[in-house]
């Protein structure tokens, strides 16, 4: 007999939310409930801007910033340490004891993580240990111009999806956040695509593990500007919602935390099956204590 699709009730919101700078990627991203970041883009102090704080407080926030601690006069990375570092922050907060302090990963940005990962792939790949299998760190020490090779892109997409899996699969909320790219026509002039700024083929694959992809975008002005998603795909944009969330909501936790359980709702009263409200989607109030710094 075919399985009935039940909703998970605990399941949690995992987003690929991409957009332009400032349009408020980091500030929806940190309206989740208790927050741990990976701040690789510094948008942490988001959460002190004054009108963030009249709405959600002084909310108390885990974070740590992956920074390379090495680079040469030509400004090219002698050590891969920011992606390391990133995975080992990751490592110390799965632990007992460290994993319950917090309800919500946040990566900001994945652009920026891949471009760690990036910088780990052309130093390994020109060690002795892969027997010098790309010139690329070795070209970019002479030249101070970073040129990758196929074989750097293929290794520098595998660990920003292993990353990503791996975060996933946590069971915690997670918003992946990314830049956007525009993608022209063959004249340079005619804009023919909009997606997330990965790498290559990443791209696909990355979006393939989320079932909630937005495009964030601000629509008017201060006071009144507003935070909004697009979650339908289009010509142009990559965007999509599995479970049906509206295009023009807000970018917030509460907003999307709400359509999702009105979806629930709605679909609970068609076939009379109770509705559990999930632990990790009840609206959480915003603390007050100053935010926290690790690392």
């Amino acid at each position: 007999m075919p399985n009935t699709l039940q909703w998970e009730p605990d399941k949690p919101i995992q987003i690929l939310a991409y957009g332009k700078p400032k349009v408020g990627k980091t500030w929806g991203a940190l309206t989740f409930p208790r927050p741990n970041v990976i701040d690789f883009d510094g948008g942490i102090d988001t959460a002190r801007n004054p009108e963030f704080v009249a709405k959600y407080g002084l909310k108390s926030i885990e974070y740590f910033q992956p920074r390379e601690r090495g680079l040469n006069a030509k400004g090219v990375p002698t050590s891969h340490n920011a992606f390391d570092d990133a995975c080992r922050y990751f490592d110390e907060w799965m632990r007992p004891g460290k994993r319950d302090k917090f309800d919500t990963w946040i990566v900001d940005s994945g652009t920026s993580a891949a471009n760690a990962a990036m910088n780990k792939a052309i130093i390994l790949l020109g060690s002795k240990g892969f027997s010098a299998a790309s010139k690329t760190h070795e070209q970019a020490i002479q030249h101070g111009l970073i040129a990758p090779k196929q074989q750097d892109f293929g290794s520098e997409r595998s660990m920003v999806e292993q990353f990503v899996r791996m975060i996933k699969e946590t069971g915690k909320h997670f918003v992946f956040i990314c830049h956007e790219k525009e993608k022209l026509d063959e004249t340079g002039k005619n804009v023919i695509e909009i997606a997330p700024l990965l790498t290559g083929k990443g791209v696909a694959a990355v979006c393939a593990m989320f079932h909630e992809i937005y495009r964030v975008k601000a629509i008017g002005s201060v006071p009144t500007i507003q935070r909004t998603i697009i979650t339908q795909p289009s010509e142009l944009s990559i965007a999509g919602s599995r479970y049906g969330v509206r295009t023009g909501i807000k970018f917030d936790y509460d907003t999307i935390s709400a359509e999702l359980n009105g979806i629930r709702a709605a679909q609970s009263a068609m076939s009379k099956t109770p509705v559990k409200e999930s632990p990790l989607t009840g609206a959480q109030s915003a603390a007050t204590v100053p935010a926290t710094t690790a690392g």
